[in-house]
């Protein structure tokens, strides 16, 4: 017989309602979810580097979120270099 055992978390309102949503959508239990997406997590942490991972929250300050704006709004030209790899795209794109 398997081994289970129970756990809590406390989680936010919206991952709540995901979880719902997608259970009730796939007919997957709930309980099958939390546990996939647990080893799926952690084993991607533990065989990926650091860089390859994406944060699902990114926290910025609110000097930062301003420069971003900024940029956004206004953006600075393109670099000699961004120009040359656009090029490369477009003729790999036309091939």
């Amino acid at each position: 017989m398997t081994h289970v055992t129970q756990i809590s978390a406390q989680v936010s309102v919206s991952a709540k309602q995901l979880l719902d949503e997608f259970s009730a959508v796939s007919g997957i239990k709930k309980s099958r979810i939390v546990e996939d997406a647990l080893w799926f997590y952690v084993r991607a942490r533990q065989e990926l580097p650091e860089s390859a991972i994406v944060p699902v929250r990114l926290v910025v300050s609110e000097r930062g979120a301003a420069t971003a704006e900024r940029s956004l709004a206004q953006p600075p030209p393109a670099t000699p270099a961004l120009v040359r790899l656009m090029r490369t795209l477009d003729s790999a794109d036309a091939e």
